[in-house]
This record gives structure tokens, C-alpha cells and sequence, in this order.
């Protein structure tokens, strides 16, 4: 019996919405980033990003610019034991405000990378090195997700550029069921890198 391929449509690219302050470091990022499992014994230290609010709204999703998630999404995702990613402990401080509580979260540290982008189909924007400066379409070569078993794609960075964050449909479903605030999910047939600003 043939499988059917993957549906691109089983994707979401994850975004925070126009509500959402950004996170940024607040300590080297040190092997966080590198594309494998990093090493750490406490939380790592963030602090609210640039432009600063003068009420900042803590939602249940900030970036930095990987995502950065409250309790409440990280307990529906730690069961789940997805390949390829770790939930760390974060604390994250106001840097305008010394007296403020510091805010508890968890960043996903998604470590798993796939190289699955059809640069045949896809519209890409390029910069004279040859890599990718901004997408107008998105395809995803199927068959090189494909051997990847589901259990190993739910969620991962698009290696060819890893500021993009695919989720599985079911992975979107479960992190739902708690109504999170902050989050965007764009289907990967309707993503582009100008979406933001939509």
C-alpha cells in the first residue's frame, strides 16, 4: 500500500501576534541556537525587548526571537515529548524596571532542523551570497519531509532559514485547548515573510 504524501496544509508557521512585546537575551545564548541540544542547569535570563512597552502585556507567547511560552502551553507541550525540542526555564525581566516581579516562562529551545524548502516552486527573495533574504511563497518539498517520521517533524525549524517555525496541525490542536493568548497560527500554504505586517 503507497502512503499519500505529506499536505503542506498539515503545517502551521508560528508567529506572535501584533499584542505580543518581544523577549531578548539577557546572558549569552551561548549553544542555544546551534541546531543540537544544549547543556543547561538553570534558567536562562531574558529581559523585555526593544521598543519597550509602558504597560507590557504578558501573553502565553513571546519571541526572542525563537519562541518564548508561558506555563500553561509548556505543561500541554512537556507530556508530549516532541523530538527536537527542550522547554527551559526562563526569567525574563523588565529592563526599564528594576522593582518588577520577574515573569516566569519557558523557552523552546527547537534544536531539530529539516531541509524541506522546494526552491523550485517557492518564491525566494536572495542575497547576492546566494542565501535567502525573505519568502513571498512557501513550498515545502514533500518527499524530503516524508522521510522524516511524523514522530520527528512536529515541530522544527526550517533549516535552509531557522527563523521559521513549523508546527504539526496536531501540535497546534493540543497548545489550542488551553485559549493561549499571543499566538499566530499561519498555514504554511499561506505564509510569507512579509505576514507580519499584515
Amino acid at each position: 500500500m503507497i502512503l499519500p504524501l505529506i499536505n503542506q496544509a498539515e503545517y502551521y508557521i508560528l508567529e506572535s501576534n501584533k499584542d505580543s512585546c518581544l523577549f531578548s537575551w539577557d546572558q549569552r545564548s551561548g549553544k542555544f541556537g546551534m541546531g543540537k541540544p544544549a547543556e543547561y542547569t538553570e534558567p536562562v535570563k531574558m529581559r523585555l525587548g526593544e521598543p519597550i512597552p509602558d504597560q507590557p502585556n504578558y501573553l502565553d507567547l513571546h519571541e526572542a526571537p525563537a519562541p518564548v511560552v508561558s506555563k500553561s502551553v509548556a505543561e500541554v507541550l512537556a507530556p508530549l515529548n516532541i523530538y527536537g525540542i527542550q522547554l527551559v526555564p526562563a526569567h525574563v525581566r523588565h529592563s526599564k524596571d528594576p522593582f518588577s516581579d520577574i515573569q516566569h516562562y519557558w523557552f523552546i529551545h527547537i534544536w531539530h532542523r529539516i531541509s524541506c524548502l522546494d526552491r523550485d516552486k517557492s518564491e525566494l527573495e536572495l542575497l547576492r551570497t546566494g542565501s535567502i533574504f525573505g519568502i513571498d511563497k512557501l513550498v515545502i518539498d514533500e518527499k524530503a519531509l516524508d522521510s522524516f517520521e511524523l514522530k520527528n517533524r512536529l515541530i522544527f525549524e526550517l533549516a535552509e532559514k531557522t527563523s521559521i517555525v513549523f508546527i504539526h496541525q496536531s501540535i497546534k490542536e493540543a497548545i489550542m485547548s488551553v485559549n493561549p493568548t499571543g499566538f499566530r497560527f499561519i498555514n504554511a500554504t499561506e505564509w510569507h515573510s512579509d505576514i507580519a505586517f499584515d
